[in-house]
């Protein structure tokens, strides 16, 4: 009797990239489960030196899981995506956080003063 093998960690790890790089090699866009977003697909470093097909504006896929992205043929509407894949050159830039309004001039109030041995309030 002869026993078949399982396969090896890395063989599995490659089967699973090639299978999700061969979903996107027609050129589609990526969806990331349920989300209205449509990214563009760049590949990206997975587990040891697979490369797996990724949104091209690197944004969060929990865990990295094969099951989370899905090939999507509609444009891409993933604003850092279109800002990456345009040649012409960006013309906003996309903030981190909220934008606030510059602080100009004095401080309206100035810092007390407390004097040794004097009681404050009393």
């Amino acid at each position: 009797m002869t026993k078949e093998s399982a396969p090896g960690l890395h063989e599995a790890l490659a089967t699973i990239a090639a299978a999700a790089r061969a979903a996107y090699a027609d050129g589609s866009n990526l969806r990331v489960r349920s989300s209205g977003i449509v990214h563009a697909v760049v590949m990206t470093r997975w587990l040891g030196t697979e490369r797996m097909p990724g949104p091209a504006c690197m944004v969060e896929v929990s865990g990295w899981g094969p099951g989370a992205a899905h090939p999507d043929r509609g444009p891409v509407t993933c604003r850092r995506c279109l800002k990456l894949t345009t040649q012409e050159p960006a013309d906003e830039q996309l903030g981190l956080f909220p934008v606030t309004a510059p602080r100009t001039g004095r401080p309206t109030r100035r810092p007390q003063r407390l004097n040794a041995g004097r009681e404050i309030g009393g």
